[in-house]
């Protein structure tokens, strides 16, 4: 077992650590939800600081220095509770007073990933950008504590993380709205010299994972020099597994996040997409249409995640359903197919095959939308 793993119920998936170093490279942002929770609370323990939670100074404005949205996000009108709507969403017009109660953690589909491989026995390091402010020092205190390598973070002096606020429905599914023009991960790779620095270190790992988002959060320069890095990673023996992860509202249009996509793909060794975002990008028919584009492209080995259908997958000309199991109760899909993601790749290099991987992947992902939020509790 990690000596750095939180004590929870991990060691079910039979997953032992493996002497494979791995990266991921991406974004993670403060995450705010409507609930009953107190501002600051974190489902996985710790409290975000007060003076970085959009308020905690006295103002005009609020002159009792209490924790407020940002006010862009601050509910209007007088509504007197946050209780959820005839369609089971949060009401976000708040209380009387201009404030809600909500629930603040951290959040990103590549931190996610990270987090759950790390909990598996997964030694994994984390490849980002961070401010200088209370919550970035948050955030990497809770990433340490995971056992998440940090060494690859990058600190920018005046900078702040992104934040959204994330929508449940009744049915666990959510719909998200984000600030993160300005956040320093967004910059990662915009300085040639720094971004090679970043190259050299990542280098030194076997297996590399992005997703769609990290790539939509770079620049177009910086996304060419991310491409280029790769393709000499794979060069030298290197290993990259991508998820598409498609998020409409982070691309100019969609024939740009397909051009990308296409391209990260056809850089891949394991793609461990969403079929309904390949739908989306490429317009596939079918899981069929879907995996014989993606072996078209050269992608070796393929998992094609439907929701709760499980998924699909293949490392040769066939494709093989793989359902999973039936969960007690759908609280958030949040983190569904990035628990997925770690845990599949997890068992794959533990020399498992890809379908005891995939039995692995369901696992986790049904474990995980039993509970609320992206990363749930070690002890769940």
């Amino acid at each position: 077992m990690n000596a750095h793993r939180p004590a929870g119920r991990w060691d079910d998936l039979e997953l032992v650590t493996v002497p494979k170093t791995i990266a991921a490279i991406g974004e993670c942002m403060i995450e705010i939800r409507s609930g009953g929770h107190a501002a600051g609370a974190m489902p996985g323990g710790g409290e975000a600081p007060a003076q970085a939670l959009g308020g905690g100074h006295a103002s005009p404005q609020n002159p009792a220095g209490e924790r407020r949205l940002p006010s862009e996000i601050r509910p209007e009108g007088d509504g007197s509770q946050s209780a959820p709507d005839s369609q089971g969403r949060p009401d976000w017009r708040g209380r009387a007073d201009g404030t809600f109660p909500a629930q603040i953690a951290y959040g990103g589909d590549s931190l996610n990933f990270a987090v759950y491989m790390a909990r598996l026995g997964i030694p994994i390091s984390y490849a980002t950008a961070l401010g200088d402010d209370p919550l970035s020092d948050w955030m990497l205190a809770q990433w340490q504590a995971e056992g998440l390598g940090c060494d690859l973070v990058r600190r920018e002096a005046g900078g702040a993380p992104g934040l959204y606020l994330v929508d449940v429905d009744a049915a666990g599914e959510r719909s998200f709205r984000y600030w993160r023009e300005n956040s320093p991960a967004s910059r990662l790779l915009d300085d040639p010299e720094q971004a090679r620095q970043l190259f050299a270190q990542l280098a030194d790992h076997e297996w590399l994972y992005l997703t769609g988002i990290s790539l939509a959060i770079c620049a177009p320069p910086a996304r060419a020099r991310l491409f280029n890095f790769l393709a000499a990673h794979r060069a030298a023996g290197g290993k990259v597994a991508f998820d598409s992860n498609f998020r409409a509202q982070l691309w100019p249009n969609r024939q740009q996040a397909a051009g990308a996509c296409e391209r990260m793909h056809r850089l891949a060794d394991l793609a461990l997409s969403t079929l309904d975002d390949e739908q989306q990008l490429f317009g596939d028919a079918s899981e069929g249409d879907a995996a014989n584009r993606l072996r078209a492209w050269g992608v070796p080995e393929i998992v094609l995640k439907n929701g709760p259908a499980g998924c699909a997958i293949s490392t040769g000309a066939s494709l093989l359903a793989v359902p999973p199991p039936k969960p007690a109760a759908i609280i958030d899909t949040t983190a569904a197919g990035d628990s997925f993601n770690a845990a599949y790749l997890a068992a794959r290099l533990q020399g498992r095959t890809a379908r005891d991987a995939a039995i692995q992947g369901n696992q986790l992902a049904c474990q995980v939308i039993q509970h609320p939020g992206a990363i749930i509790p070690a002890s769940a």
